[in-house]
């Protein structure tokens, strides 16, 4: 049976945008943000953050360090009480063309293909509208974009 998802951008949604976040210390997470995944995850949708880190491939981070920042992200979600089933990162350039960067639809067609996922009552929450809302328009699901300049704890 299908189940319907949020797909969340982490950088500058989730947590304070720090460029290129690697360092754990650096995490600042919005309890706004946190508070609506909790709502959406409390309706039953399953929570999947999907996210460009091109700082990988342009050296400024490895994926190690992605993985140390995501899981200090993930741990400071689950003490808010919100369990993130997946998390879909795309570490390439806006120039190398691949198929997986937002606002391609690369990251959330594995998603679903993973997960069973209806996309008609799926939803996208980013900060940006040209990557994650272009990325809702071209999926046709409701999007909601916030305030990349609000207070982070």
């Amino acid at each position: 049976m299908s189940r319907k998802a949020v797909f969340v951008d982490r950088d500058g949604t989730i947590n304070r945008d720090c460029p290129y976040c690697h360092d754990p210390k650096d995490l600042k997470i919005y309890e706004d943000t946190a508070n609506i995944l909790k709502r959406y995850q409390e309706e039953g949708y399953l929570i999947i953050i999907v996210t460009n880190q091109s700082g990988i491939n342009r050296g400024y981070l490895s994926e190690e360090e992605f993985n140390r920042f995501q899981k200090a992200v993930l741990g400071e979600l689950d003490k808010r009480g919100v369990h993130v089933v997946a998390t879909y990162h795309c570490p390439h350039t806006p120039w190398e063309g691949c198929s997986c960067r937002k606002p391609n639809i690369g990251l959330i067609e594995q998603a679903r293909k993973d997960f069973d996922i209806d996309l008609r009552g799926s939803v996208m929450i980013g900060d940006n509208d040209a990557t994650d809302g272009e990325l809702a328009k071209k999926l046709g699901i409701k999007c909601i974009i916030l305030d990349k300049n609000r207070q982070g704890n």
